[in-house]
C-alpha cells in the first residue's frame, strides 16, 4: 500500500515547506486541493520566513517600544508592520538575498559591524544616545541582508542591556544564539545579565531591592531613607554639600569635589538650593542598583545593614 502525501497529518505536511524552495512548493501544492490549501496558509509561510531569515519585525517592534529610540525612517516604513502577504513577502525576499550574497557584500557588512563596534566605545565614553540609534540602525540593516549574523544579535541585545531592557536584550541573545550557538560573546552577556536580574531579587534568602523593572522595593527604600536621615543633621529633609560630602566619604572612602555635589542634586534632585532631596536620594539608589545591585548591597553594608535582610545589623 502507498500513502499519499495528503493524507499525513498537517503539521508533517507544514514541515516540508520549511525544507523546500518556493517553487518546488508551488509544485507540490498543485497535486490536490489538500496540499494546495495548507500550502496556500498564510501562517505557513509566516513561520518559513521566521525560520529562514528571523523576524525583523519583531526585532523593530521590541527594540523601539522598549528604548523609545527612533530608528532611521526607512527602517520604520519597512518594519514597523507585518506584511499581509507572507508568500509574497518570502519569494521576494528569498530573491534578494540569493541576489546579494557575495563576497564584496559581506566584506562590506563586516566593516559596518566592526565600525559599530567602535561607535560602541565612543558612547561607553560621551552617553551619546544618537551613537545607539546610529548601531542598531546598521545592526537591522546588516541582518536584512545576512539573516544569520549573530554578532549583530549580541550588538542589538548589549544595546538593550545598556538600557536596561534586561528581558528584551535576552531576547535578542536567544535568537542570536538559534543562528550560531558558538558564538561566545552571547553566552557572556547573558550570564551577565542573569546575575543582575538574580541581584534584584536576591538568592533565596534575600530581600529584594526591587519591586519590579522601575521601583526600589518597600524594605530597601525603608532602609536607604534611614541611612539618608542619618546624614541629614539639620533634619531639612535634603543633604546639603557637607552633609552628602560626608555621606559619600563614609560609603566610598574619599571626598568628591564640589562640583559633583552640585551635579548630584541637579541630576536626581534637589530642592531650591541646590541640595539633594530625599527622592533624589532614592533616584540616585535606583541607578545604582539598575545598573549593580551588588554595589547597593555593598553599600548598605559599610552603613551596618545587613546586606542580605537588609535590616540593621547589632552593634556589638
Amino acid at each position: 500500500m502507498v500513502a499519499r502525501i495528503e493524507t499525513f497529518p498537517d503539521v508533517v505536511v507544514e514541515q516540508l515547506a520549511y525544507v523546500l524552495e518556493p517553487k518546488d512548493i508551488y509544485q507540490l501544492s498543485l497535486t490536490s486541493k489538500t496540499l494546495y490549501s495548507i500550502y496556500s496558509n498564510n501562517a505557513v509561510w509566516r513561520s518559513k520566513t521566521v525560520l529562514d531569515f528571523g523576524n525583523l519585525f519583531h526585532i523593530y517592534t521590541l527594540f523601539t517600544t522598549s528604548t523609545g529610540l527612533e530608528l532611521h525612517p526607512d527602517l520604520k516604513e519597512k518594519f514597523q508592520h507585518e506584511p499581509t502577504d507572507w508568500r509574497k513577502y518570502y519569494i521576494t525576499k528569498n530573491a534578494a538575498i540569493n541576489d546579494k550574497e557575495d563576497e564584496t557584500l559581506m566584506d562590506q557588512a563586516d566593516k559596518e559591524y566592526a565600525a559599530a563596534q567602535a561607535q560602541l566605545k565612543t558612547f561607553q565614553q560621551d552617553g551619546n544616545a544618537a551613537v545607539l540609534n546610529e548601531v542598531a540602525a546598521k545592526m537591522i540593516r546588516i541582518l536584512d541582508v545576512f539573516p544569520t549574523h549573530a554578532g549583530c544579535y549580541y550588538i542589538l541585545g548589549f544595546i538593550l542591556f545598556v538600557l536596561n531592557q534586561l528581558e528584551e536584550a535576552t531576547i535578542l541573545l536567544q535568537m542570536g544564539r538559534a543562528v550560531d550557538h558558538s558564538f561566545e560573546p552571547i553566552d557572556e552577556l547573558e550570564d551577565e545579565i542573569q546575575r543582575i536580574i538574580k541581584g534584584y531579587g536576591g538568592q533565596e534568602d534575600e530581600t529584594p531591592l526591587l519591586a519590579n523593572d522601575t521601583t526600589l522595593s518597600a524594605p530597601l527604600a525603608d532602609t536607604l531613607l534611614e541611612i539618608f536621615a542619618s546624614f541629614d543633621k539639620d533634619k531639612d529633609n535634603a543633604l546639603n554639600n557637607r552633609e552628602l560630602g560626608n555621606f559619600i566619604f563614609e560609603t566610598n572612602g574619599s571626598h568628591p569635589p564640589p562640583p559633583f555635589l552640585r551635579q548630584m542634586g541637579q541630576r536626581f534632585g534637589s530642592n531650591t538650593r541646590g541640595y539633594l532631596t530625599k527622592e533624589g536620594f532614592l533616584a540616585f539608589y535606583l541607578e545604582q542598583t539598575l545598573d549593580d545591585p551588588s554595589e547597593t548591597r555593598n553599600d548598605l553594608a559599610v552603613h551596618g545593614y545587613d546586606p542580605h535582610s537588609l535590616k540593621k545589623q547589632m552593634e556589638e
